[in-house]
């Protein structure tokens, strides 16, 4: 191996031989064909700034390389400003350093075909050093494009959060949109005219990011949804609402298309049916009206939790609640309930008596039905 003093004269040597125009050219070429993000650009910006990018990222890379000073973080300014260009215009962040990633590998193959080609040895031992200060130059400038991308997403779901709720507030308010709303719901192929179902979406055990992931969704196809923590809650056009787009583990509680002085007291509703469901264990799309009983109780814990302990708990947890339980759910048909349970009729009809003493409710009697219905909806 070379000493030290000989290694960067060796590579200033290497490097003083290639065609960076040359290069520069290949690799936006090679961008444009392989890369979907920079195929989309149009030719004004990469003919542009992309290829002046380009070749700034050449000669800082090889430049260093050759023997000069590690490039400062001023230098990547131009850098930084493109990456919030490219996340404003929409490219995806992998677009975006895999073109970094395959500038590094190309530049990489022209120096081990220079130093390949009736070279002194002297470069092609100082090739080590060489890929070092390549790949610690591509760590630099993707560490900093990737801050600067995700800066300006940042922002801009920031800004783009700001006029969606802006614009289910004022829905939810009942007040005529103005000009900024119906330029968000424009953008967002939302129609702010009409009747709109209000709804509620969880994913159970899941957090913000995943329900975020969910929320955007929903926004691709029209709908406006907003995250709310570990909930997404929005308002869907007729015929739009959420449903099979998903995921399979989601819940989503969905209430009828209402007019707008009615969103608010909807939107109440499906949040609160959205936690039962979740107690409850559901997945997929429930309408509101499944789960009436069970919101209505939840809007009066108090009442629910009496109606348990005087038409359940005189039961404990054994036969007589598994045959209440039971003969509830088939309607009241005495044979199916004691084919269900595996007893003859008259024992049936001995546990339904057994059940009357205890509670003093008779399942004949409406008044008494409806008690011990909603007892058995209430959480426990």
């Amino acid at each position: 191996m070379p000493g030290m003093e000989e290694t960067p004269t060796a590579l200033a040597a290497l490097v003083a031989r290639i065609d960076r125009t040359a290069l520069a050219e290949g690799m936006l070429a090679t961008f444009r064909t392989a890369i979907p993000g920079y195929e989309r650009l149009p030719d004004t910006v990469v003919r542009g700034q992309i290829l002046d990018i380009i070749r700034d990222n050449l000669d800082l890379c090889l430049d260093w390389v050759a023997g000069g000073a590690p490039p400062s973080t001023e230098r990547f300014a131009e850098f930084r400003a493109s990456a919030k260009n490219r996340a404003t215009e929409g490219m995806p962040l992998e677009d975006l350093l895999r073109a970094y990633r395959m500038g590094g590998t190309a530049a990489w193959k022209v120096l081990v075909a220079e130093a390949d080609a009736d070279a002194a040895a002297g470069e092609r031992d100082a090739l080590p050093r060489a890929a070092e200060l390549v790949m610690e130059y591509l760590d630099r400038a993707t560490g900093t494009v990737a801050e600067a991308y995700l800066e300006e997403r940042s922002h801009l779901v920031s800004e783009e959060e700001r006029g969606l709720r802006a614009l289910l507030d004022v829905l939810l308010a009942g007040e005529p949109p103005a000009a900024g709303h119906h330029a968000t719901a424009e953008r967002l192929g939302f129609v702010v005219a009409g009747e709109h179902a209000v709804f509620a979406v969880g994913l159970p055990g899941e957090g913000a990011r995943a329900h975020a992931r969910v929320a955007a969704g929903l926004r691709g196809g029209g709908t406006l949804a907003l995250t709310e923590g570990d909930r997404v809650v929005g308002l869907a056009a007729v015929g739009r609402a959420p449903g099979t787009a998903l995921p399979p583990e989601a819940v989503a509680v969905v209430d009828a298309a209402v007019a707008r002085d009615d969103l608010a007291a909807s939107l109440a509703d499906v949040r609160l049916g959205l936690d039962v469901a979740v107690r409850a264990g559901r997945t997929g799309a429930i309408a509101l009206p499944e789960l009436a009983l069970e919101v209505l109780l939840a809007r009066a814990p108090r009442v629910a939790a009496d109606l348990r302990r005087r038409a359940l708990a005189p039961l404990g947890e054994g036969e007589l609640l598994e045959t209440v339980t039971t003969y509830v759910e088939l309607r009241r048909d005495r044979k199916r309930t004691a084919e269900l349970l595996h007893i003859h009729p008259n024992t049936l009809d001995h546990r339904l008596r057994r059940v009357r003493e205890l509670t003093g409710l008779s399942l004949d009697v409406p008044e008494d039905l409806t008690t011990v219905v909603l007892a058995l909806r209430a959480p426990a």
